[in-house]
């Protein structure tokens, strides 16, 4: 009886956590201006985040070229 509780409860748990990330949004877009601790993105494409939304912003490195 212990272990199904446990099963059933590990399943719950797991399936709360794949639903957290379906919520997430995914929008590229380029950085127009930086004016103090504000920034302006353009978006390409439809993104449905509107104005007082929290984001994560992750940047690309751009490889450095090394020549002789």
């Amino acid at each position: 009886m212990r272990s199904r509780i446990t099963s059933i409860v590990v399943a719950i748990m797991m399936t709360v956590g794949m639903a957290g990330v379906g919520y997430a949004a995914k929008c590229k877009g380029t950085v127009e201006s930086i004016d103090g601790g504000k920034m302006v993105i353009q978006l390409k494409g439809k993104c449905k985040a509107k104005a007082g939304d929290e984001v994560k912003i992750k940047t690309k490195k751009k490889a450095a070229v090394e020549g002789c």
